[in-house]
This record gives C-alpha cells, sequence and structure tokens, in this order.
C-alpha cells in the first residue's frame, strides 16, 4: 500500500502516522453498492456492528442516551433509494470512528477513483471532519476529501477525469475515470453543493440526518435547510441579514468571463 504524507495540507500542520492526506494505490476491481430490496418492511432488520463503547457519562445520561442499533428514517426521504453497503461504505464509517478516537468529529468519507472502461479501482482518498483542529467551519470530511483528491490530481472536474488533460498529475491507464463519494453520514447542505459542484454523481452514505440530529448527537441541518427554502427578508427573524446591493459595476466581471472566451467549468 502507497503511503506518501508531509507536515502539512493547505497550511495545517497534521500527524502522518495518524491523517494520510494523499492517495493509497489501488487496483481491483469496483462493485457499487446494490439497491436494497426488502420483502418484509415490518420484520427487515438492518445489520448492526454490535459495538457498545465504554460509557464515560453519569448513569443517568448513559441511561438517557443507549446505543442506537439502527438508522433513523423518519420520512419517505430514502425511499429508492436504500442500497447495501459495500466495503468502501464500511470504511468511510470506519474513518468516522477513527476521527472521533482522536478527537475529531464524527464523520469521515473515502473518495474512490474508478477507470470508467475497466471498472477498477485505480486509487481512494480517506479524509476525516477537521473543523476543530483545523479552526475552519467548511473542514467537512466531505469537503476536505474533495480538496485532497483536487490538490493531487490537478483538476476540479471529478466527475470525468481526462487522461489527456494537460493539468492532470497522477497517471491513469483508461481514457476517463470519475471519483465516487462515500461518506458515513448524509451530507449537509454545504457537502452535497460542494460534491456536485465538483461534478461528483454518485454519492453514497450510511446514517442518515436524522441519525445525525439524534439526542446526544445533535448535528441538525434542518435550520439551515429552512432557512434556505425562505425568502431573504423572511430570514431576518431567524438573525440572518443578507441583502441583494445595487451597485455600477455588479456584472463587470461576468462580462469579461463572457466575451474574452474565458475557460468554462
Amino acid at each position: 500500500m502507497e503511503k506518501v504524507a508531509t507536515k502539512k495540507i493547505f497550511g495545517v500542520e497534521y500527524d502522518p502516522e495518524v491523517y494520510q492526506t494523499t492517495h493509497f494505490a489501488c487496483d481491483e476491481p469496483y462493485e457499487r453498492p446494490k439497491l436494497l430490496v426488502i420483502d418484509d418492511l415490518i420484520n427487515h432488520m438492518q445489520p448492526w456492528s454490535g459495538y457498545v463503547p465504554k460509557s464515560t457519562l453519569p448513569e443517568a445520561d448513559e441511561k438517557r442516551l443507549p446505543v442506537s442499533c439502527y438508522n433513523i428514517k423518519s420520512t419517505a426521504r430514502y425511499r429508492g433509494a436504500e442500497a447495501v453497503g459495500n466495503k468502501w461504505m464500511r470504511k468511510a464509517c470506519e474513518e468516522a470512528l477513527r476521527s472521533v478516537q482522536n478527537k475529531g468529529g464524527p464523520f469521515g468519507s473515502a473518495l474512490v477513483q474508478v477507470d470508467d472502461d475497466t471498472e477498477r479501482v485505480i486509487r481512494y482518498w480517506i479524509s476525516w471532519n477537521r473543523v476543530t483542529d483545523w479552526v475552519d467551519p467548511t473542514a467537512h470530511g466531505e469537503i476536505t476529501g474533495i480538496r485532497q483528491v483536487c490538490q493531487e490530481l490537478g483538476v476540479f472536474n471529478l466527475g470525468r477525469i481526462e487522461k489527456d488533460d494537460p493539468n492532470l498529475k497522477l497517471k491513469q491507464k483508461g481514457k476517463t475515470s470519475r471519483i465516487e463519494l462515500y461518506s458515513n453520514a448524509e451530507p449537509c447542505s454545504m457537502c452535497y453543493t460542494g460534491a456536485r459542484w465538483a461534478r461528483i454523481n454518485w454519492i453514497y452514505f450510511a446514517a442518515t440526518i436524522f441519525d445525525a440530529a439524534a439526542q446526544g448527537v445533535r448535528f441538525s441541518d434542518e435550520p439551515i435547510f429552512n432557512e434556505l427554502s425562505n425568502n431573504y427578508a423572511d430570514r431576518v427573524p431567524l438573525g440572518v441579514n443578507c441583502f441583494q446591493c445595487e451597485v455600477d459595476n455588479s456584472l463587470d466581471s461576468f462580462n469579461h468571463y463572457k466575451r474574452t472566451g474565458a475557460i468554462k467549468y
């Protein structure tokens, strides 16, 4: 297994013995998660690792916050999009646990580069949530992973990585390849948007937004999702002040971009 690490990434120091920011070389067939078929919804039991960490909570809190053993799906949001996880999904969940064990957030991701012709894995990256140690509220696991991949590959379209792209830094045998994203938890609005701006078309997650918002965890995205659905004036009572401003040069950059043949995204 290839392991190359530097002491800094994005200007921030890290311990290469704990966390690797560069890719892991790989050459194996890729198997995408298959859709889950549930014949008996009432009696269906999802798999559970049985992992029960030793509690450091007071006895009263320990009883109030029992170990979870199934994913919470409170709406029809996931209907038709449930799948059986593969090794990469388990890898993302393993990395999330490692992150917590190293005083990070409970989030981890695996980003897998797959050759389009042979459907073989070329290499992969792992990433953790680095919000607290980087003092960066945007350093979610998916975002840090996308940054790592783009920095190493030298391209920003991760949905179609072309062998002949003069900016491509890492070799690939096939004409094109792609990145598929695995996250231990359902991406927040920022991470989902970041993945889509990177043109990632295959996104997999394990824990739901309802799992992340559960008592004792409380990483709820609902307030942000609700904000985005409101008109700007309706966000003021929420404490958010966001305004569209009229100035004479508001369109200068766009006009320059479209009239000078600038590189298209």
